[in-house]
């Protein structure tokens, strides 16, 4: 469960705890019927105080977020949301329920645009694009690195790329050095 939170922010820190949790919870990061870590340990690890934890984990309880289990352990709600609401079931309705939570929250959307980027940047790349000027030896190297590595793999011409720069989003780039 990967989480920053910002000190120098105007938002309380329990309140962002709250929200990156529930960011967890709708982009798949954090799965029904998950355990969540106890308040101390959660504490420890964002290091905040306890009482901030137990906060933001009170405020998802109310939201349905989140739902107490025996011996107070807390687990992601079998239909989290508020009012127990079905998850998006695009990236289109999860972006369109994302703006308008954050503006119900006071949230500007150059607010909101500056977080998702900066947390974009922070992933780790999800996909290899192969940067390569002939198109037979770009699918070559394409399905050679896609059937090593197991993982996607996508790729250009260097005057796409050029074009289209919003193509490294996300990747892990390969190109000759006489491309570079």
């Amino acid at each position: 469960m990967k989480i920053s939170l910002s000190k120098n922010s105007d938002v309380p820190l329990r309140q962002q705890l709250a929200e990156q949790i529930v960011f967890l919870i709708t982009t798949g990061q954090l799965h029904a019927g998950q355990q969540l870590p106890s308040v101390r340990a959660l504490a420890r690890r964002v290091k905040v105080q306890h009482n901030t934890v137990s906060e933001a984990y009170q405020d998802l309880v109310r939201r349905n977020w989140l739902t107490r289990q025996r011996g107070s352990r807390l687990i992601v709600g079998a239909h989290a949301g508020p009012g127990g609401q079905k998850s998006p079931s695009s990236l289109d309705e999860l972006i369109n329920e994302t703006i308008q939570r954050a503006k119900q929250m006071g949230y500007s959307l150059q607010a909101l645009t500056e977080c998702v980027r900066n947390r974009l940047l922070a992933e780790p790349p999800d996909h290899f694009l192969i940067v390569e000027e002939e198109p037979g030896l770009r699918e070559i190297i394409r399905h050679e690195v896609q059937e090593r590595l197991g993982w996607p793999v996508e790729s250009c011409s260097p005057e796409q790329f050029a074009k289209e720069p919003g193509l490294a989003v996300g990747a892990q780039v390969f190109a000759p050095n006489h491309i570079i």
